[in-house]
Order: C-alpha cells, then sequence, then structure tokens
C-alpha cells in the first residue's frame, strides 16, 4: 500500500513527463472538477460560500471516490471568482439557489479614465483602487482564500493528488474586457487603440512580477495557468490578436518558462485560427488545455510533439452521453495523443451536472482499463 507521498511522487513524475513531451507508465489524468466533486460528496454549492474549508474538504473526497486521479484543482472560492475579471459575483444560498452554479457578474464598472489609471500608475494601484471602489470586501476575502487554499493544498499533496495550477497568471487582456464588458471594450479595441494598447502594456510590469513573487513563495509549483479566453478567433481579428494579445502571452510565456514551471494554457473558445502561433513558444514546457471549442484534428496536426495537449472530453458529454461514448471518445484521445504529451481532463472542467459514470469511464480510459 503505498502512502500519500509515494503516490504524489508517482503522479508529480506522471504528470512533468507527459508535460515535458517524454513518456510516462500511462496517461495521466487531471480534473478541474471541485464543484462537481462537492456534490458528489453529498454538498451543496452554498457550502463554498458559507464555509470554504469544509467545502474543499468535500471536494477532496469527491475527486478520490473517482478513482485513481494524478492532479486536480482545488475549488475556487466563489465569492471572488469574478474579482480577476473585475466583475462581481452572484453567489448560491444568496442570489441563486443553494446547489446552483455562480456566476461572474458582468458590470462594465471600468472607465476610460481607468486606462489612465493604469498607464500612468500600473496594475496593482489601479486593481487594489478598482476593488475599493467598486467591489466591496474584495481585498480581504482575496488574502483570506489565500490562506485557506494555502491549507488545502496541503491536504491535497497528503492524500497524493498534485495540485497542477495554484498561481493564475495572464495578460490584463481579459480583465479589462470584463471590466469595461465585452461589448465596450470590443468597441475600445477600434475607438481608442492607441490608449488600451499602452493600459495592456503598461499592467504586464506588476502582472509579471506579482506571479514571479508566488513561483518563488510556493513549494515545488508545478504550473502557472495563464487563461485568455476573450483573446481566441472568437472575439478577434488576426490584426487585432497580434497587437493586443499574442506579444503578451507570448512574453509571459517566456517568463514563466524561465522560472522552471509549466505553463497551463488553459483556452477557453476557438483557437482554430491561432495554433500556428503557438509554436513559437519554448518546446515541452507548456500545457495547451482547450475547452472543447478547438477543433482537435487541428490541435493534434498543428501541436502535436511541441507541446503537451490536455483535455478535451466536452462537458456536453459528460452531461448527456453514455459511459460507452466517454469512454469511446476518450481512448481516441489517447490513440491521437499519447504516449508523448497528452493528459487527460474534461474540456474546460468537469460541468457540475455530469454524471459520475462519465468521469469515471474517462478516468478508465486514460489507464487503458
Amino acid at each position: 500500500m503505498q502512502t500519500g507521498e509515494q503516490l504524489y511522487d508517482e503522479h508529480w513524475t506522471r504528470l512533468t513527463l507527459a508535460a515535458s513531451m517524454q513518456q510516462p507508465d500511462r496517461t495521466p489524468v487531471y480534473l478541474h472538477a471541485g464543484p462537481f466533486a462537492v456534490r458528489q460528496a453529498g454538498g451543496k454549492m452554498a457550502d463554498l460560500v458559507t464555509h470554504i474549508e469544509y467545502g474543499q474538504e468535500l471536494a477532496l473526497q469527491g475527486l478520490l471516490a473517482l478513482g485513481d486521479i494524478d492532479g486536480a484543482d482545488i475549488v475556487e472560492y466563489p465569492v471572488i471568482a469574478g474579482v480577476p475579471f473585475l466583475g462581481h459575483t452572484k453567489l448560491p444560498g444568496r442570489e441563486l439557489p443553494e446547489d446552483m452554479q455562480w456566476q461572474i457578474d458582468e458590470r462594465g464598472e471600468m472607465t476610460e479614465d481607468d486606462y489612465d489609471t493604469i498607464i500612468n500608475k500600473g496594475w496593482n494601484y489601479f486593481f487594489a483602487d478598482f476593488c475599493q471602489r467598486h467591489l466591496g470586501n474584495a481585498l480581504a476575502e482575496l488574502q483570506y482564500f489565500s490562506q485557506v487554499k494555502d491549507a488545502a493544498e496541503k491536504k491535497f499533496k497528503a492524500a497524493g493528488i498534485v495540485q497542477l495550477s495554484s498561481i493564475f497568471a495572464g495578460p490584463a487582456f481579459g480583465a479589462i474586457c470584463g471590466g469595461r464588458s465585452i461589448s465596450k471594450f470590443m468597441r475600445d479595441l477600434h475607438r481608442i487603440p492607441d490608449k488600451v494598447a499602452a493600459a495592456l502594456e503598461a499592467a504586464m510590469e506588476d502582472r509579471i512580477a506579482n506571479f514571479q513573487q508566488q513561483i518563488h513563495a510556493a513549494d515545488k509549483q508545478f504550473s502557472v495557468i495563464l487563461a485568455v479566453g476573450r483573446g481566441a478567433g472568437d472575439f478577434l481579428t488576426r490584426k487585432a490578436f497580434d497587437r493586443f494579445v499574442w506579444p503578451h502571452i507570448k512574453k509571459m510565456v517566456e517568463v514563466m518558462a524561465a522560472e522552471g514551471v509549466f505553463i497551463h494554457l488553459h483556452m477557453d473558445m476557438s483557437w482554430d485560427r491561432f495554433l500556428d502561433y503557438f509554436l513559437e513558444l519554448p518546446k515541452g514546457k507548456c500545457i495547451f488545455a482547450p475547452d472543447g471549442s478547438t477543433n482537435m484534428t487541428k490541435v493534434k496536426e498543428v501541436l502535436a510533439g511541441h507541446m503537451c495537449v490536455m483535455g478535451d472530453v466536452p462537458a456536453a458529454l459528460l452531461t448527456l452521453g453514455t459511459p460507452e461514448e466517454v469512454y469511446r471518445y476518450s481512448r481516441s484521445l489517447v490513440d491521437d495523443f499519447a504516449p508523448t504529451g497528452f493528459i487527460m481532463g474534461a474540456g474546460c472542467c468537469v460541468p457540475l451536472n455530469a454524471r459520475p459514470e462519465n468521469v469515471k469511464a474517462m478516468i478508465a480510459a486514460a489507464a487503458g482499463k
């Protein structure tokens, strides 16, 4: 019988080999499935609002009941879910029914003048000031969750589960898009492009320093998550992508790679038109994790052999499919991408209403059972 430490080391090695484009003993499994796991352990989404420590315990119990999982992310704290996007959150047990998924509430409270604040005073000043003006007790809640997160990570590690990405980074594009709202931000890109570009560039210094500080303070960090959903082809032309998004992704990835961690590219939306750009990133240092919108045949054609691919079992299949359908689809991913450079997982995350037998079928497919 393996100890938690031995199991953790086994899972760490398996994930490391896959992420670095080497061959592990089997396909590793990663689950971003906190809300789903809480429900499977008998909890409700409101438990994550009223008692986050208890909610984390439920999430761990729910994950362990699913089978042999190599890596996972601890469940987020719904109270602050909207803060990275300069938004509010509608919470279960408050604005929503107690077992309903929380919802980020974008109100578009960032103004044009705030661009000048970022340019002249930096991202950290702007962010703290914005939170105080618009997001209530957000800064204190962020500090509280950082302490809860540290304790939860130790418990996950003791259970043998690798915390894949506990540090959230990325360009300011997504945050500003949320703060301005999609409609206003997309107009800004055409109406005041120079100001937007200057603000995005000015924000980089603080945002890079922020995640570097977290990396240096962390104990054996596996990867940093870099999310840029609204920078994808569903929203932008190639010209806009070249100016407002790609230079910042590339710069941040290069800095992260130099820090010795893998980069978990959490890429919501369709990236079909931009896949070739990712060949510019360091080989064997990134994990490309789409959300079910990007064409996996194109991902294989372009990125196989250059960077690890994670996923991409669609949420709809995990919710509405049969275990046999999930298993067949999951095995097709293994056949296409393994034995090197592949981590099994859901597209983006395991949905709250996924069928447990479907999630277990996905895990079994990774092991070839």
